[in-house]
């Protein structure tokens, strides 16, 4: 593995970690719900999480990171169109902006998966992109049971 490469491929998922962060952050200051409020700051802390893993991964700890089973997709996100984030924004909205935005990330995260062929970097991508299913998942189940009822 090119370890520069390697290099700047964490600094761009951390960068992501930040970003998403920092939306979750702001959105739940923005949530008049207090639910949604809950929600927003538990995933700010997720990204917290993701990112400290980040900063602390090797290309050797790369091998022990845990693969998930598949992560279910309601795919209630893939048949919406994106919101702009502000801060007079609903909670279904915010939903919304958060869905778009990990799907996206687990879409970047799927596409560099299958562009680079190194195993490392490959598994390093497959996680990635689990957690992000993972949060789209939450976002979906939590839109439908808040949102669709």
């Amino acid at each position: 593995m090119d370890l520069k490469q390697y290099e700047e491929i964490i600094k761009f998922a951390i960068d992501k970690e930040i970003a998403a962060f920092n939306f979750y952050t702001r959105a739940s200051q923005v949530a008049k719900y207090s639910g949604g409020r809950e929600l927003f700051i538990d995933f700010s802390k997720e990204e917290g999480k993701h990112r400290k893993l980040l900063e602390e991964i090797t290309v050797e700890k790369i091998a022990q990171l845990p693969m998930e089973k598949t992560v279910p997709d309601l795919k209630i996100s893939d048949y919406m169109v994106d919101v702009e984030f502000k801060p007079d924004l609903s909670y279904a909205d915010i939903l919304r902006v958060a869905m778009k935005m990990e799907e996206r990330s687990l879409k970047l995260y799927n596409d560099l998966k299958e562009f680079h062929k190194d195993k490392e970097l490959n598994k390093l991508f497959t996680f990635l992109a689990q957690q992000e299913a993972k949060h789209k998942y939450g976002l979906e189940k939590k839109y439908d049971e808040d949102i669709l009822k």
